[in-house]
């Protein structure tokens, strides 16, 4: 890979946005300041997916992200891999610089939620929460509840990236689970709202406050004027007459 990179460099493409060159089924992308790899050795029949439907989004999208997502005396990786692994579990996920995708999930999903996914995981590279435990030992460090972490990359795939799939909507048939805390798609939603409602910056304000490791639910109350209890209590009663308004008009 060094060897690939070296000879981009010395075509001066680097600096480059959307360039990619393709060896041995790697494709590296310059884009700015990022180097991108994505490997699809071990799955070369998707290579053809990586080209025309997954390189464009991530030389899109990682920028974006970035600055999205800034915060105090932070810089997001500058190079990270995406692999195409044929043993890898479930859907897809990110650490040490890496995002691993399960061959046998995408496969199946190339018409429909792969790219998404890796959008979610490119989220999780750029949020590296755990900077902030490494960086500030003076501070009380607490780590950040999983509907957070989680609920990030899912209100940015679902409600900025990919909106018009409607992925996270609330209906009747997860109404009963409608919690703020609920977890990727339900948390999203609440998340959303707040948005509309109450914050448009609190996405990027919580984001800081979490990779610096201060992350508290009282940020909510700070940042809002509500607590976020009473903010899922509205939250949630709003979907409630939503959805009894609309059952009524069906009668």
């Amino acid at each position: 890979m060094i060897r690939t990179i070296a000879a981009l460099l010395a075509l001066g493409i680097s600096g480059s946005t959307g360039i990619a060159a393709e060896a041995n089924h790697h494709t590296i992308i310059a884009t700015g300041e990022y180097t991108i790899t994505i490997d699809s050795s071990e799955a070369p029949d998707l290579c053809g997916w990586v080209e025309t439907k997954l390189k464009p989004v991530v030389t899109e999208w990682y920028p974006k992200l970035v600055e999205m997502l800034p915060s105090e005396g932070y810089e997001a990786p500058k190079q990270f891999s995406i692999t195409l692994d044929k043993d890898a579990k479930g859907v897809a996920f990110a650490g040490g610089g890496k995002i691993t995708c399960a061959v046998d999930w995408f496969r199946k999903n190339l018409e429909g939620e792969a790219v998404g996914a890796v959008v979610h995981e490119m989220v999780h590279i750029v949020q590296n929460y755990g900077w902030g435990r490494r960086n500030t030992p003076e501070v009380e460090r607490k780590r950040t509840p999983g509907w957070i972490t989680e609920g990030i990359p899912d209100y940015i795939r679902w409600f900025l990236y990919e909106p018009e799939t409607k992925g996270a909507e609330i209906t009747q048939r997860n109404l009963a689970r409608a919690k703020y805390d609920g977890n990727y798609r339900i948390s999203v939603n609440f998340i959303n709202w707040v948005v509309e409602k109450h914050d448009r910056d609190i996405v990027r304000k919580i984001n800081a406050a979490a990779r610096a490791a201060k992350y508290s639910d009282e940020l909510w109350k700070e940042y809002t004027g509500k607590t976020v209890e009473e903010l899922g209590a509205e939250w949630k009663e709003m979907h409630e007459s939503r959805l009894k308004a609309a059952d009524e008009k069906k009668e």
